[in-house]
């Protein structure tokens, strides 16, 4: 069985039509990628089956229940992790409480602890010592005390992992996750997300422009072009598809031998 599978979804803002009937199955265990020119819809889906969007048609399943009536609160309750394309940290807060903050689905409120209430400070030992478990495997033990805003912009992009892997989720959404970083920033977010999905046994699902994070991590990929599907297949196959390479043509994608 698909950990998720999404059936003929269909969103519609006024008369565009972001998704027309969209499938999706991502196996359990694997590395997805999901791409597609700007415009694609690939940020919409994300949206309906993270619960911040809701679809007129179709249906989606996450490890067997229909998600469709659910709000995003509940949706990450149920084992989901997301990241998304701008960095939505808290940026006036120190590294060790942005991943604190990502507990909460697992663990109830950490605000608690650092609020000093009753409830919360019976956990907080607890608490801290599994984000700075988190911290190490992330290499942000050096910056747990520092608030994020003064961080460089690739250690940002790890604390935001950081904090979506602290509620110890099933499936992690990652939207595009290189964005806006250098060749060693993405390098080393290559290794983390190989990381989280080989020693975590994470499956992740990934939207991402990068075409050579798609082809270095992915272990299947499904491509959009204007809400539709267009292909589904291994990477390399997918980067060589006539409708693939004619939905790029301006963008940034390279056919592969």
């Amino acid at each position: 069985m698909d950990l998720l599978s999404a059936r003929g979804v269909h969103v519609h803002f006024g008369g565009l039509r972001a998704l027309d009937g969209v499938d999706l199955s991502v196996p359990p265990g694997s590395i997805y990628g999901l791409i597609g020119p700007n415009g694609a819809g690939k940020t919409t889906l994300f949206n309906c089956i993270s619960r911040f969007q809701p679809y007129s048609a179709g249906a989606i399943h996450y490890r067997g229940r229909d998600l469709g009536a659910l709000g995003p609160h509940d949706a990450m309750g149920l084992g989901m992790a997301r990241t998304f394309q701008n960095i939505n940290l808290f940026r006036s807060r120190s590294t060790l409480d942005n991943i604190l903050i990502g507990m909460h689905a697992r663990l109830g409120n950490p605000l608690a602890a650092m609020l000093s209430l009753p409830s919360g400070r019976r956990r907080e030992g607890a608490l801290r010592g599994r984000a700075r478990q988190m911290a190490e495997m992330f290499g942000l033990t050096d910056v747990l005390d520092q608030q994020v805003v003064h961080l460089p912009f690739g250690y940002q992009k790890r604390v935001e992992l950081a904090r979506a892997l602290a509620s110890e989720p099933t499936l992690l959404l990652l939207d595009e996750p290189v964005a806006g970083c250098n060749e060693e920033e993405t390098r080393e977010l290559c290794e983390i997300v190989r990381a989280i999905n080989r020693d975590l046994n994470v499956t992740v699902l990934v939207v991402e422009h990068d075409m050579s994070l798609v082809r270095a991590i992915c272990d299947e990929v499904t491509v959009l072009d204007f809400g539709r599907n267009i292909a589904r297949g291994a990477p390399v196959e997918i980067l060589n598809h006539p409708a693939v390479v004619e939905a790029y043509l301006g963008e940034t994608v390279a056919p592969h031998a």
